[in-house]
């Protein structure tokens, strides 16, 4: 379960945008303890007198402490949270912070403010999905920053999968998620993408069949391949007292995906920054890098091994 939350924040509004979602793991279960981190970076002023220089840093520090301690009582979490001022740089700050205190997920924004040590994806997020073990719960915050978590609606959690075992290494997240909050209140998604591509392989086929046929035919056997794999999938994680539904999708992965996400409001999407080799593969820097460029939704990352 994600008992232990780090959650890096760096003073603005922006970078808040992601309390709904520490609130509502934080709301399912009583052992959940949360850390606010704010990484003071080092001054970046060679000209500035060393005495002013270690003045301004204690100052900063001191600011960002007060910060956090508004922030907690603000939020209502006083019980379970605690701040955390570390000087250094941020993105191997809070990887370290992470690691050294086995922390079991990182929560943050994609953006944060302006400057020096603005978050934006290409920079701190993109570093600590690529330093950290740990899952990265990543929330898109130019988005909306209301939380979408009511009482009476369920949690849509999409699964995309490629037919792999590394991509399906993020089901041991999907079954922490389903442990920690009620089942009831989770609609988990499985999602397969069906490509046919322009020429396939085998063409043309030992049968005799048209260019449409055997497109048809090609789609039928694709999506037939999807179906299989995605209910055996399905029938593990039953019996795990996970229930699942099952979607197949056609065409550009990446695109397909996307689109899912935006049509049907999904509120997590959870997909591994590896899969399998190939044209297809899901690398970071590829699908699951367009998915979170791509779409709205909250994107738990999780770095294959």
């Amino acid at each position: 379960m994600f008992l232990k939350i780090l959650v890096p924040l760096d003073g603005s509004d922006t970078a808040e945008c992601v309390l709904p979602h520490v609130k509502l793991l934080a709301s399912a279960d009583k052992n959940v303890t949360i850390d606010f981190i704010y990484v003071v970076a080092p001054l970046d002023a060679p000209m500035i007198d060393a005495k002013y220089r270690k003045k301004i840093e204690t100052e900063s520090r001191q600011a960002a402490a007060d910060y956090l301690k508004r922030l907690i009582t603000k939020s209502g979490l006083k019980e379970i949270a605690r701040p955390i001022v570390a000087p250094g740089k941020v993105a191997d700050t809070i990887s370290d912070y992470a690691a050294r205190n086995k922390q079991d997920l990182i929560i943050m924004a994609t953006h944060g403010r302006s400057g020096v040590s603005r978050w934006f994806y290409g920079s701190v997020a993109d570093k600590v999905v690529h330093e950290s073990h740990t899952p990265v719960w990543l929330v898109k915050a130019d988005s909306s920053c209301k939380s979408s978590y009511s009482a009476n609606r369920r949690l849509r959690i999409l699964v995309p999968l490629d037919g792999s075992t590394v991509a399906e290494s993020v089901l041991k997240q999907l079954k922490e998620i389903n442990r920690q909050l009620p089942a009831s209140k989770l609609d988990i998604i499985l999602a397969r993408v069906c490509e046919i591509f322009s020429t396939p392989v085998g063409y043309p086929p030992p049968l005799s069949m048209n260019w449409e046929e055997y497109l048809a035919y090609e789609k039928k056997r694709c999506r037939s391949i999807c179906l299989d794999y995605l209910s055996g999938i399905q029938v593990k994680l039953a019996k795990a007292g996970i229930k699942a539904r099952i979607e197949i999708l056609e065409g550009n992965p990446a695109e397909v995906l996307i689109d899912y996400i935006d049509k049907n409001a999904i509120d997590l999407v959870i997909i591994s920054t590896h899969g399998r080799t190939g044209f297809s593969r899901w690398a970071f820097g590829s699908i699951a890098e367009k998915v979170l460029k791509g779409s709205n939704s909250p994107v738990l990352l999780i770095r294959a091994k």
